[in-house]
């Protein structure tokens, strides 16, 4: 089974290596292009990773042009912190990671002129386990992935870009199923955070995500009619009941999903407190036992999309149900690190959609700016 990551499997450094890691999860198509655009539109991720190591290898390409555009790529998890930072060393080459698979550590920065942002890349070197054959001939072989961390820096802010993956842990000698990895446990991105922190001298907290999404945003967004706020996904726990509600294919939040339970329990208590069917009332209620839902039955997640409508539909409503015509502005689903304990909960960050959202550059992006971090 394959990890969605990079595994090394003993590949020569060099232009070898390079091309193995230029074929790999850690590149997307998409990149490769932007690296190789004369390129064919009909040619494969492995004719492109050719192409641009090829290129790299006779000097058409810098180091830093590749690994640029490698730290720029979209992500599925994100966790900011604000603050700022006192400098921005040396830290090992980081042209060293297209060529071999390098040492446990931090790498950079990697720079562009065009903007005052740097970045560092952060390798771990994580054991995997893969079983040749079967029955009592079989073997297990053991190989590593390298993780890399993305370490994204300005002046009043840093944000750690990643992928996760599975991967295959060994006890008494079997292997076990195939897990998530660990990434929010002390030793891995709090960690690093730490580790950033004593590198740059660093002065970062997290933001409160709770009250920035929960409270900030929901009343600049949720009642407007510019936008559309849908409810996706809630993880909660209060007074010894969880609740785990999912709105699954959401195409319309007031008939689906969360606010349509909300719905159906305000229309059942009020039938059951004989009140008339006021679609008023009902709404009142409704919002009312959402906002309980959401906001206050200890929320541990949240997961949830937000959409600009055009302008055009303040005169013709009725075509505002039109995805195409909605711009995209966020969804991810948001961990608020509320727990103490050593779980998913405990560690404040984000999952983030890449499918017209950008991923966590377009989340970081548009977070960024709800905090007043940009510029």
């Amino acid at each position: 089974m394959s990890p969605n990551a990079f595994v090394d499997n003993g590949f020569p450094s060099g232009i070898d290596f390079c091309i193995q890691f230029l074929s790999s999860p850690e590149f997307n198509v998409v990149t490769l292009r932007k690296l190789a655009p004369s390129a064919s539109s009909k040619e494969k991720k492995q004719d492109l990773a050719l192409r641009v190591a090829h290129a790299l290898e006779q000097g058409q390409l810098t180091s830093n042009q590749v690994l640029l555009e490698y730290v720029k790529q979209p992500r599925m998890w994100l966790s900011l912190k604000q603050g700022q930072c006192e400098k921005t060393p040396n830290l090992k080459s980081p042209a060293q990671l297209l060529r071999e698979f390098g040492k446990q550590g931090w790498y950079g920065p990697i720079t562009d002129s065009t903007t005052p942002r740097k970045w560092y890349i952060h390798i771990s070197k994580i054991p995997d386990y893969v079983r040749r054959g079967s029955g009592e001939a079989s073997e297990v072989d053991k190989r590593y992935i390298r993780w890399p961390v993305i370490a994204e820096v300005r002046h009043n802010y840093v944000a750690l870009h990643w992928e996760g993956f599975t991967f295959t842990e060994i006890t008494e000698a079997h292997t076990d199923q195939a897990v998530q990895f660990p990434f929010w446990r002390d030793i891995h991105i709090p960690k690093l955070f730490d580790e950033l922190t004593e590198h740059l001298q660093g002065y970062w907290v997290h933001p409160n995500l709770h009250q920035l999404v929960l409270h900030k945003m929901w009343n600049k967004y949720l009642d407007s009619f510019h936008y559309r706020w849908q409810h996706l996904r809630i993880r909660a726990e209060a007074d010894g009941v969880a609740l785990n509600a999912r709105s699954s294919g959401v195409t319309e939040v007031n008939v689906r999903g969360l606010q349509a339970l909300a719905r159906k329990l305000a229309e059942s208590a009020l039938e059951r407190l004989k009140c008339p069917d006021d679609a008023e009332q009902i709404s009142h209620v409704e919002s009312a036992l959402l906002r309980t839902l959401i906001k206050e039955w200890g929320t541990k997640s949240y997961e949830f999309s937000l959409d600009r409508k055009p302008i055009s539909s303040e005169a013709n409503s009725q075509d505002t149900d039109n995805k195409a015509e909605l711009e995209n502005l966020f969804k991810a689903h948001c961990y608020f690190g509320l727990k103490q304990d050593s779980t998913q909960d405990s560690l404040q960050h984000l999952k983030c959609h890449s499918r017209y959202y950008g991923g966590s550059t377009g989340v970081l992006k548009f977070l960024l700016r709800e905090l007043g971090l940009r510029g």
